[in-house]
C-alpha cells in the first residue's frame, strides 16, 4: 500500500462530516466552558486514534510486504515440488522399464540355461555311446564325431550367451538399485520441501491473520474517528449557536413545528418516522429556567426553586465590591454588573428572577475567585450588556443583595443553569410535579411551562427555524432503512464486501444550505441499492419501532424489520442518526441520549 493511498484513506476518514448543525439555542454560565472541555477531550481522543491509525497503517505496510515475500516463496517451492514430482515419476517409469528388462533377461537366461542343459545332457550321452558301435562302420563313426563336435560348439555358444546375459543382468540389477536409491533421495527431498511448504503456509496464514486483524483495527479506528469528527462538528456548531444566541432564544417559544407526544406523530404520513429529542442541547446541571418558571407559576418561592435545582446547598451572604468585566473594566458588582445580566425576561414571575439573580451572583463570584480574575460577557460565562435594567430584574437583584448558594463545606456552589433539561436533572432526578417518573411526560415542569424545546423534532435551522433543506420533520421508511443499514455496515454485520466509511453520509450530503458540507460533490453517499451489495441481508422494510426510556435516558431502540429485530443502545442510535439523517435532522444532545422514536 503506497503512502499516497494511505494518505487518501486517512483524508477520506477524517473529513467526514454529516452536517449536525444545531438551532440557535442558549448556553448559559458554564455551558460554553463545558462544551469547550468536551471539545478538547474529543480533540485529544481524535489525536490518539489518529496516531494509532498511523501505527496500524505502518504495520499493514510491513505485513503486506512480508505476505508478498512468503507468497513468492511458496510459489517457487510449488514449482520446485512440481519439477521434483515429475522427476520422481520419470524415475518410477525408468525403474519399471528396468524391472521389465530384468524379467526378460531372467527369462532369457532360464531358457538358455535349459537349452544348455539339454545339449550338455545329450553330449554326455553321446560321448558314452557303446564302444562296440564305433566299429560297426566308418560312416557311423564320422557321424558320431560330427555330432559330438556340433553339440560341443552349441554348448560353448550357450555358455557364452549365459555369461553375456548374466553380465547384462548384473548391470540391470545395479541400475535398478541405483534408481531406487535416487528415488529414495528424491522422496526425501520432496518430504523436506513439503515440510518447508507447510511451514511457509503456516507463516502465510499467520500473516494473513495479522493483516485481517490490522484491517479490522483500521476500520474500527476509522469509524471511531468518523464519530469523533461528527461529535466535534456538533460541538462546534453548539458553541457557535450558543455564542450567538442572545436573549431572544431564551424568551421565544414561538418556534414552528412544536410537538406534543400523542399528537405530533399524527401529522406524519403513514409508515413514516418521527425522532423527538427530549430537551434541547444542555448539560442538565442545575436550574432549568423554563422549569423554574413553571414552578413559580405553581406558587413556589425562589428559595424552594433553588432547593429543588441545587439540592444540598444553603443560602448565605457574601460581599464582593467590584468585578472586572472583559471589555468594560472594573465596576460595582451589585449596582452595575448584576443589573446588566440578561438571562431571563423581566416579564417572568419575580420568584424566578430572584432565583436567577442568586444563581448569577454565585456563579460570578465563584468564576472570578472573589474578584481576583475577570469574567467574559457572553454565554461562555453569563450574558452581560452595558445597559443596566431598571425594572423587575433590578428589584430581584436588590431584594437578594449579597445572597449566594453554598455547599455544606462552606464553598460556593456550582450554579450552572440552562433553558431546558428535558424533565430530568443530573442532581435533581425527575423534575416533575409528582417527583417521580410515573407520568413524567405530562407533569414535567418544563412541559407545563409550554416550551416547545421540551419535546421536539429538530429538523430546521436558523434563528426562526426556517431552513429545512427542503425536508419535512419525518423520515420515510426507506430513509430509516438506510440509517439501519449504515449502522450494520459500520459495525461489520453480515458484510459481503468492504465498506468505504467515507460514504456513510446523509442522502443529501453536499446539497443542504447552511450545513458544513454544502457544495461538496466529491462524496457519493451509499443508497439502499448500494447496501444490497455490501450486506448479505440488508434492511429494506421496517414494520415497527419501540423506544425504551429510563431515568432520563434512552436505553435502547428496537426496530422490527424484514431481517428480524435490530436493537441498539440509545447512544448508538443517536450517533448513527446524527451521522446519517438528511436535512438538519438531529438529536439535540451531546453527553447523553434522551429521545423517542415513533412510527405512524
Amino acid at each position: 500500500m503506497s503512502k499516497k493511498t494511505i494518505s487518501k484513506i486517512l483524508s477520506i476518514s477524517f473529513i467526514l462530516l454529516y452536517g449536525v448543525i444545531l438551532s440557535v439555542l442558549p448556553a448559559y454560565c458554564d455551558e460554553i466552558s463545558d462544551l469547550e472541555n468536551q471539545k478538547a477531550t474529543l480533540e485529544q481522543q481524535k489525536e490518539e486514534k489518529q496516531n494509532s491509525l498511523k501505527a496500524i497503517e505502518s504495520k499493514l505496510q510491513e505485513i503486506n510486504n512480508s505476505s508478498y515475500s512468503v507468497s513468492q516463496k511458496i510459489s517457487m517451492i510449488d514449482e520446485e515440488i512440481s519439477t521434483m514430482q515429475e522427476n520422481i515419476t520419470n524415475k518410477e517409469q525408468e525403474i519399471a522399464t528396468k524391472e521389465s528388462e530384468l524379467d526378460a533377461k531372467t527369462q532369457e537366461i532360464n531358457d538358455t540355461q535349459k537349452l544348455l542343459d539339454e545339449v550338455s545332457s545329450q553330449l554326455y550321452k553321446d560321448s558314452h555311446f557303446d564302444i562296440s558301435n564305433f566299429f560297426l562302420s566308418l560312416n557311423s563313426w564320422n557321424k558320431l564325431v560330427q555330432n559330438l563336435h556340433l553339440k560341443k560348439t552349441v554348448a560353448e555358444v550357450l555358455k557364452d550367451k549365459i555369461t553375456q546375459i548374466s553380465g547384462e543382468f548384473t548391470s540391470l540389477t545395479e541400475a535398478k538399485d541405483n534408481l531406487h536409491k535416487e528415488m529414495e533421495d528424491l522422496n526425501q527431498q520432496k518430504e523436506d520441501l513439503d515440510s518447508s511448504m507447510a511451514l511457509l503456509e503456516e507463516e502465510k496464514k499467520s500473516l494473513q491473520g495479522q493483516l485481517y486483524s490490522s484491517y479490522n483495527q483500521k476500520q474500527t479506528l476509522s469509524a471511531e474517528i468518523t464519530d469523533i469528527n461528527s461529535k466535534l462538528s456538533a460541538l462546534q456548531q453548539a458553541i457557535i449557536a450558543a455564542r450567538t444566541a442572545g436573549t431572544a432564544s431564551v424568551t421565544s417559544i414561538g418556534e414552528t413545528q412544536s410537538t406534543v407526544i400523542g399528537t405530533s406523530i399524527a401529522q406524519a404520513p403513514a409508515g413514516q418516522f418521527g425522532v423527538f429529542s427530549i430537551g434541547a442541547y444542555t448539560h442538565r446541571n442545575g436550574m432549568s429556567q423554563w422549569g423554574a418558571k413553571a414552578r413559580a407559576d405553581a406558587g413556589q418561592t425562589y428559595d424552594q426553586i433553588l432547593a429543588a435545582y441545587y439540592p444540598g446547598t444553603t443560602l448565605s451572604t457574601v460581599e464582593m465590591d467590584t468585578i472586572t468585566v472583559d471589555g468594560y473594566g472594573t465596576m460595582s458588582f451589585e449596582d452595575s454588573y448584576l443589573l446588566g445580566i440578561y438571562e431571563v425576561p423581566e416579564s417572568w414571575p419575580i420568584e424566578v428572577l430572584k432565583a436567577q439573580a442568586i444563581a448569577a451572583r454565585t456563579y460570578a463570584i465563584r468564576y472570578t475567585n472573589h474578584g481576583a480574575g475577570s469574567i467574559c460577557t457572553t454565554e461562555s460565562c453569563q450574558v452581560y450588556k452595558g445597559d443596566p435594567k431598571t425594572g423587575a430584574w433590578k428589584q430581584a437583584v436588590e431584594a437578594t443583595r449579597g445572597v449566594v448558594l453554598q455547599n455544606s463545606d462552606g464553598s460556593l456552589a456550582s450554579t450552572q443553569y440552562a433553558a431546558v433539561h428535558g424533565g430530568w436533572g443530573n442532581s435533581v432526578g425527575w423534575d416533575t410535579v409528582s417527583g417521580t417518573g410515573n407520568d413524567w411526560m405530562s407533569d414535567s415542569y418544563e412541559k407545563l411551562s409550554g416550551i416547545s424545546w421540551f419535546y421536539k423534532s429538530w429538523y430546521t435551522y436558523g434563528a426562526n427555524g426556517t431552513e429545512s433543506c427542503g425536508h419535512s420533520a419525518w423520515l420515510t421508511n426507506e430513509e430509516m432503512a438506510v440509517i439501519l443499514d449504515a449502522y450494520l455496515a459500520k459495525n461489520g454485520s453480515n458484510l459481503i464486501s468492504s465498506v468505504d466509511y467515507s460514504r456513510l453520509l446523509p442522502s443529501d450530503f453536499g446539497k443542504c444550505p447552511m450545513r458544513a458540507d454544502y457544495g461538496n460533490t466529491s462524496k457519493k453517499p451509499y443508497t439502499l441499492a448500494d447496501y444490497k451489495l455490501i450486506l448479505a441481508n440488508p434492511v429494506t422494510q421496517i414494520n415497527s419501532v419501540r423506544t425504551l426510556l429510563a431515568d432520563g435516558n434512552t436505553t435502547s431502540v428496537v426496530f422490527s424489520t424484514n431481517i428480524g429485530e435490530i436493537s441498539m443502545s440509545g447512544v448508538d442510535f443517536k450517533n448513527i442518526y446524527n451521522q446519517m439523517a438528511p436535512g438538519h435532522m438531529r438529536i439535540q444532545q451531546a453527553s447523553y441520549a434522551y429521545f423517542n422514536v415513533e412510527m405512524k
